[in-house]
């Protein structure tokens, strides 16, 4: 087993998303996708450190399949120290898969789920207000105007890997590493898919004395009705029941709050299926406009276009719905 060192050049702050947590990000490359037959021959770690104010990347690289229980060894040695790790997909793969081969040698570790932050999850509970394609790495990437230079999969590396120990060549392992190298730092890059969705899911209220955010929670249908529910950043002095022609307002606990609105659903396009809102039948929003590329009547407002949630007019929705209650 050996480890290998990179510095990182990279100016993220994670202070930011953070505070005053030891922070890092994980990343494994095993030679196959079942635990029980498949091996962990390289485990990325990457980390800030405030001693030297740079990024460094430790790899744990098995030379020898047989190297697998020093690799493991080494990194749950150096994960101690760390408050929060990130990973992309680990929740579901690369935490259990680590786990599973550890037992497979009869050291008794589990990780603290508290630790994890698993940005796949974010993203995935979070894609309808992102409108991807698909929830994978590159694809993000793509979407947060990142190119990288990697052109092969982990499937790719594994056969490098057996490759690799037959031939020891070189060549081989410099694209392994590779690889991993490009998964863990380009984690610093899509880390700002958090600034992303706290912009897309964040209302700001203002009114003559302070301005309020709210930041929406849950967007959910029931039946005819779109609840949405979030937090507000004031309490409020009382808690509010309001109901209006097509729309109520409720909070609880003076900062939960949940704003309903009855819709209608129809096709915005002879493919494509829409819910909307008619503002002929609702009062106090008569006067809200579509912020859609759209022609559509004055009075019809498009909430979502088959599963994706159109942010702008949402917003727009709630912080007009607000602004008659607060």
């Amino acid at each position: 087993m050996e480890t290998i060192t990179n510095i990182i050049e990279h100016t993220l702050n994670m202070e930011k998303y953070f505070k005053n947590q030891k922070v890092c990000f994980m990343d494994i490359e095993t030679t196959g996708l079942n635990r029980n037959n498949s091996a962990i021959y390289l485990i990325g770690l990457l980390y800030f450190n405030e001693s030297t104010e740079n990024w460094v990347l430790n790899q744990y690289f098995a030379n020898n399949i047989n190297k697998e229980l020093d690799v493991l060894n080494k990194f749950i040695q150096d994960l101690s120290i760390f408050d929060k790790i990130i990973t992309f997909n680990g929740d579901s793969f690369d935490i259990p898969f680590i786990e599973h081969r550890l037992r497979k040698y009869d050291v008794d570790y589990v990780f603290d789920k508290g630790k994890s932050f698993d940005i796949y999850q974010i993203i995935r509970k979070n894609r309808l207000y992102l409108n991807l394609p698909n929830l994978k790495l590159k694809t993000i990437e793509q979407s947060l105007g990142f190119i990288r230079e990697d052109k092969y999969t982990g499937g790719d590396c594994i056969k490098f890997y057996y490759d690799y120990i037959k031939s020891k060549n070189l060549l081989l392992k410099e694209d392994i590493l590779r690889h991993n190298y490009d998964d863990l730092v380009h984690m610093l890059d899509i880390i700002v898919i958090l600034d992303i969705l706290d912009e897309k899911k964040s209302i700001y209220i203002n009114s003559i004395d302070k301005s309020t955010k709210l930041v929406i929670e849950s967007i959910e249908k029931c039946g005819d009705i779109l609840n949405i529910s979030g937090i507000l950043n004031n309490e409020l002095k009382n808690n509010i029941k309001y109901y209006g022609e097509g729309y109520s307002v409720v909070t609880k606990d003076f900062n939960n709050i949940c704003l309903s609105i009855e819709f209608k659903e129809g096709f915005i396009s002879k493919e494509q299926k829409c819910i909307y809102i008619d503002t002929n039948q609702i009062y106090d929003l008569q006067h809200i406009r579509d912020l859609t590329e759209y022609r559509l009547p004055p009075n019809i407002i498009i909430l979502t276009i088959e599963k994706t949630y159109h942010m702008d007019n949402i917003k727009n929705l709630v912080k007009e719905m607000l602004k008659n209650v607060l």
